[in-house]
């Protein structure tokens, strides 16, 4: 009606984005927090600021390689705690940044070996069990009795 003052209020599109739990919610908000422009943020985490936006937005998901630097920017991990070996395998993995290859080279089996102990199809046995417990840096079969032989 004419006359009426009306008040209208909105968020953003972009402050949208920071909404949210995903890991491109909570990379924008940190990098807000921190007062960094793009550029700068993402030669923290060792990449091209289009990279960083596509991870922002939940478009692309980070390099494997990137996780110890993100880890960094954010000052925690950001993925649950593991419940099962194969979520302690891939968060270790991504703790160090760590390929496949690298991963089952330094535990000494080879990459399929390892992407089926991660994925929960196969289980390690007593074999391969000395070097898991190293890589994990901690006792895989007392922590998860169930996945292992």
């Amino acid at each position: 009606m004419p006359g009426l003052p009306i008040h209208l209020q909105a968020f953003k599109p972009e402050l949208l984005r920071d909404q949210g739990d995903s890991l491109g919610a909570r990379l924008r908000r940190r990098r807000r927090e921190l007062g960094l422009q793009m550029k700068e943020a993402a030669e923290r985490l060792g990449t091209d600021p289009k990279t960083l936006m596509w991870w922002e937005r939940d478009e692309r998901l980070p390099f494997v390689r990137a996780y110890p630097a993100i880890v960094d920017l954010l000052g925690y991990e950001p993925w649950t705690e593991p419940t099962n070996l194969a979520e302690a395998l891939l968060a270790e993995r991504r703790r160090r940044g760590l390929s496949v290859e690298r991963a089952a080279e330094e535990t000494g089996v080879d990459p399929g070996t390892w992407l089926r102990w991660e994925r929960g199809e196969w289980k390690p046995t007593s074999v391969t069990l000395s070097a898991l417990d190293e890589f994990l840096g901690m006792s895989a079969k007392e922590r998860f009795p169930a996945d292992v032989r």
